[in-house]
């Protein structure tokens, strides 16, 4: 069993699910394993979202941020070892999400520089930010 955790921004709820196979965690989560996006929240620890969760309706969605990220949806975290495995989450305390409802609260954390603007860029070029539209070519839901 691995432990991961599990973010539900609707619920403001952070929970620890140790669970066997990877798969089934996305899946405990509330993701589709095949709508997914992978990330890394810092050197040791993983992050799985749904891939178009930034491109939904702000108030349709709820938020979170973490490590001055924001992410859209539930979402998966897990521990990364120094060869790139899956391990248990270590130091589940620094993981705190900020939750954020809508877009009013999303800009005003951007605003107090509590995240970032998510943003696409290509060759240094601005292509897409939030909460605008998907970027040209993203086919979204």
């Amino acid at each position: 069993m691995t432990r991961f955790v599990i973010i539900e921004p609707a619920a403001h709820l952070l929970r620890v699910a140790d669970i066997g196979v990877f798969d089934n965690a996305v899946i405990e989560a509330g993701l589709a394993v095949n709508e997914t996006d992978h990330g890394m929240v810092d050197r040791h620890t993983g992050i799985v979202a749904y891939q178009y969760g930034m491109y939904e309706p702000p108030e349709h969605q709820d938020y979170f941020a973490v490590n001055g990220r924001l992410y859209a949806g539930n979402a998966l975290i897990y521990g990364v070892d120094d060869q790139g495995h899956t391990v248990d989450v270590a130091e589940i305390d620094r993981l705190t999400p900020t939750f954020l409802h809508g877009k009013d609260e999303v800009e005003r954390a951007i605003s107090d520089g509590l995240v970032a603007r998510p943003q696409l860029r290509v060759n240094g070029k601005l292509i897409w930010k939030w909460p605008d539209q998907p970027a040209p070519g993203v086919k979204a839901p």
